[in-house]
Order: structure tokens, then sequence, then C-alpha cells
């Protein structure tokens, strides 16, 4: 599994999904632009971008490259994400996702987690 990273706080953003992956998601840093032409190449599988709304600029140039069926907002500002939300998100297709930079401690090990475990019921 790859995931592309764009917006705020990319390194930090970076470093949250290996920790919680423990390696197994390989990750690279790059613009939202950038990503969208990976996702349509099948370069990467997922695209989490962060900005102050976690609805803006985290994803708006994606929904308008790849359509808004694809994208979501898992946490906005000040909110913390819900396992429980995260894991329909995940197993309705989602592939692009926002959030405020401020929940990216909190935010990225769920969608982590619900990623890896999507993958292993679909193997």
């Amino acid at each position: 599994m790859k995931i592309a990273i764009g917006g705020l706080k990319k390194n930090e953003m970076d470093k949250a999904i290996k920790e919680a992956s423990k390696g197994a998601i390989e990750t690279i840093i790059t613009t939202d632009i950038a990503a969208a032409s990976m996702l349509k190449k099948g370069e990467v599988d997922y695209y989490f971008g962060a900005c102050e709304s976690g609805g803006g600029a985290a994803i708006s140039i994606l929904i308008g490259m790849i359509g808004y069926s694809k994208c979501c907002t898992v946490a906005r500002n000040g909110q913390v994400a819900k396992k429980a939300d995260v894991e329909k998100l995940v197993a309705d297709g989602k592939i692009i996702f926002g959030m405020a930079h401020d929940g990216i401690e909190k935010t990225v090990p769920l969608l982590v987690e619900a990623l890896l475990e999507n993958l292993k019921n679909n193997d």
C-alpha cells in the first residue's frame, strides 16, 4: 500500500503514517496536483491531506480532479475522528482523506488501522 501526502504538516503526517503502520505502508510526500496524477495512474493507493479546516485546501484539488465520490473529510478543525466513521468511509471506497492539521496525531492512526484491516479483509 502506498499513500501520497500533501497539504500542511506533511512531515508530521509522514511520521504518523509510518509509526501507525509499523513501516507496512509506503509514503510519498508530494503536492495535491501531483497526487491526483499518481492516483489516476495507480502509482499510489490513497491520499492524505491536511489544512486548517480539513475539507478545503486539503482535498479541493482532488475533488475536482478525481471526483467528489472518492473524497472525504475525516476530521474538521477541533474535531476528533471517530473509529466507526473512519471504518465506514474506508468501506465505502473513499481513497482521498482530508483532515485538519491539528488532528493528524489522532486521525492518522485510525485511518491506517482501517485501511490495513480493509486490505486484509479483501485479500
